[in-house]
């Protein structure tokens, strides 16, 4: 499962407060929001490890962070958020 690196950055700099790791090709992405944390009740963050390939982001695993608890997610839990980020960012954020 795989998203546009450039479409990602753009929705997560619009969406919540995120940091990246890249180091080799390989990417550690942590993301948190307020509506992340109202779907989730209480504070919530999504951490996403992966590697870049020719512009895009291999999603290889997904954790996500519930009050403190740590839960490993299957990746295609993300497909229809990976989906929509797809269809809805123009990719314009500069990820230099």
């Amino acid at each position: 499962m795989s998203v546009t690196k450039s479409k990602l950055f753009s929705f997560l700099s619009r969406s919540g407060l995120y940091s990246v790791e890249e180091r080799e090709g390989r990417l550690v992405i942590s993301f948190s929001s307020l509506d992340l944390e109202g779907i989730l009740g209480g504070y919530a963050e999504i951490t996403i490890e992966g590697r870049e390939e020719g512009g895009k982001v291999h999603l290889q695993r997904v954790t996500v962070v519930r009050n403190g608890r740590s839960e490993e997610v299957n990746v295609e839990a993300l497909e229809g958020w990976l989906e929509y980020i797809e269809m809805t960012e123009r990719g314009s954020h500069n990820t230099q």
